[in-house]
């Protein structure tokens, strides 16, 4: 049997034909909120997190580089993320580089992809399923 029967989960998997939402619609069918941060300029980028973190009462913080090649039992680590889990607190994402997928269920049941690039920071809320992996590239921070 395959670990996922739907495939490698580091591929898109767009519907067909693909359906694409906008940052509001995402919000109204899962709660999840998005953010485009500019990574390129600290001074803005920590005063924007600043900002989330205290408007959203945020308090925990950390960085957590995922790559196949520097973390240990690489491929056991991305099945253990990519179970579905649900959170118990709102939660904060900052990609900071590389790329990734979060698939968040919406109020049917259904998963949305939202796939995360550099400077995308996702605010996924708390009693939420969701689950996480890369890209293909193999590599987030």
């Amino acid at each position: 049997m395959e670990p996922y029967p739907w495939g490698d989960p580091r591929l898109p998997h767009h519907l067909f034909p693909p359906k694409k939402i906008t940052p509001d619609e995402l919000a109204k069918q899962t709660g999840a909120l998005y953010f485009k941060i500019d990574t390129t300029n600290q001074v803005a980028m920590s005063k924007r997190i600043a900002l989330l973190k205290l408007e959203r009462n945020l308090t925990k913080e950390d960085t957590y580089t995922l790559d196949a090649e520097n973390t240990i039992e690489f491929k056991d680590k991305i099945e253990e993320l990519f179970e579905e889990s649900e959170l118990s607190d709102e939660t904060a994402r900052l990609i900071i580089e590389g790329s990734a997928y979060y698939d968040i269920e919406d109020g049917s049941g259904n998963w949305v992809r939202i796939l995360c690039e550099y400077g995308d920071l996702l605010i996924l809320p708390a009693g939420k399923h969701y689950r996480f992996t890369t890209t293909p590239e193999v590599f987030t921070t």
